[in-house]
């Protein structure tokens, strides 16, 4: 039982010595987590986005129309913050602003022609 009341005693040498290691443990670790540098958290707007670009391209890919039809799509869905090319060939542009994503597929027309199809979104 003078075990057990001596380990428990602040005043031992023990817990003195295991005090004063979990206090430079514990500064340790504060240092450390005041270097780490964090990112910014991500919304899920560059997913939608992305989402939504991969589903005009499938659209598009089983309603292959003409240049126009797609210039207008892009509107409704992306306004005037996007562009798009045909076969490298830049059909609508847009106002650039800070970020974009870009995404890319290849589309078959009735004749059985390869379109690479580009569309590059514009967001803050």
């Amino acid at each position: 039982m003078q075990n057990i009341k001596n380990a428990l005693n602040i005043n031992s040498k023990k817990g003195a010595i295991f005090s004063l290691e979990a206090t430079i443990s514990i500064l340790c670790l504060a240092m450390l987590l005041t270097t780490v540098n964090y990112t910014e958290k991500q919304s899920n707007q560059e997913l939608l986005i992305t989402q939504q670009a991969n589903d005009l391209l499938r659209v598009w890919s089983t309603q292959y129309e003409n240049e126009n039809t797609m210039i207008e799509d892009t509107k409704i869905i992306f306004g005037e913050k996007a562009e798009l090319y045909i076969n490298n060939k830049k059909i609508f542009s847009a106002a650039q602003e800070k970020n974009s994503i870009s995404t890319e597929g290849i589309i078959l027309n009735q004749m059985l022609q390869e379109n690479t199809i580009r569309i590059v979104v514009y967001y803050n």
